[in-house]
């Protein structure tokens, strides 16, 4: 059902030419088809031309591991979605926006700008988060900082109007969508499920690294004791600022400078900066 509407959708928006470069900000509640929405989109825009797809839902992200925003290039219109090779990720450090708006907002910006560098059309997957002032602040800074050509607001009814009221009357095309009847309703556990399926994923051929304290900065928002710090997620960032991957520390030794951390394969030369999340999973026993 929601993938035959987003097909419609998108037929619908191309037909206009609603849709042609610059970025496309896609927004609504949870559960309401933006993703399927966006892959829609993708696929038929990648006939012409090589597509970027950030996706911000740090929560349920289907490019890149749980807590990152993720990019990645459309440029076959027959790709499984599933399959999409991560072109780059930038950490938020949990997964939820909440108490992490800055974050979400500069990883989002960050992703976008990288994608610009290969494609001239991006569309933006956003989280379900639309409530509240800080939700509608956020959404306001966004669409400040990255100017998007198109904003997509799917709603069931009018859960968007307090971020809408405030993006009516500026450059940015608005449109309005209604999100398709009966979209499974994901439960808690289903999300927090689906969330440690992606980090398995993620981390399947990770390895171990011994990482000295001395050659790396340390950023973490919390104030966090030593023990708190195993099997928390952290981002092992290069110099340039860019995130290369995403951790687990397994040891965390200061005294004597060094911190374990497992993570896929990189080169750990290039790591300048370490960025503790508030994120602990358990990928198993070393």
């Amino acid at each position: 059902m929601s993938h035959d509407w987003a097909e419609k959708i998108a037929q619908q928006l191309l037909s206009r030419n609603l849709i042609q470069s610059g970025t496309c900000l896609i927004l609504g509640a949870a559960d309401t088809g933006k993703t399927t929405l966006a892959a829609a989109l993708a696929k038929r825009l990648a006939e012409r031309s090589p597509v970027g797809i950030v996706d911000a839902d740090i929560g349920q992200s289907h490019i890149g591991p749980p807590a990152t925003v993720g990019w990645a290039l459309v440029d076959n219109p027959q790709v499984d979605f599933s399959q999409l090779v991560v072109s780059g990720i930038s950490f938020v450090g949990d997964v939820t926006p909440t108490g992490h708006l800055l974050q979400l907002t500069a990883a989002i910006v960050q992703c976008v700008r990288q994608a610009a560098k290969a494609a001239e059309l991006i569309i933006i997957d956003t989280p379900g988060f639309i409530s509240g002032p800080a939700a509608t602040a956020l959404w306001w800074t966004v669409q400040r900082i990255l100017q998007p050509k198109l904003i997509l607001a799917v709603q069931r009814n009018d859960e968007l109007s307090d971020i809408l009221a405030g993006l009516q009357s500026l450059d940015s095309q608005l449109e309005l969508i209604k999100s398709p009847p009966r979209i499974p309703t994901k439960s808690p556990q289903g999300r927090r499920s689906y969330r440690q399926s992606q980090f398995s994923k993620y981390f399947r051929d990770s390895r171990l690294y011994n990482i000295s304290l001395n050659n790396v900065a340390v950023q973490t928002s919390r104030n966090l004791s030593r023990n708190s710090l195993v099997h928390r997620l952290v981002a092992l960032r290069n110099g340039k600022g860019v995130d290369v991957a995403v951790g687990v520390i397994t040891r965390w030794e200061p005294e004597k400078d060094i911190a374990i951390v497992r993570a896929p394969k990189i080169d750990i030369q290039q790591i300048r900066c370490l960025v503790i999340g508030d994120v602990t999973i358990d990928i198993g026993n070393e």
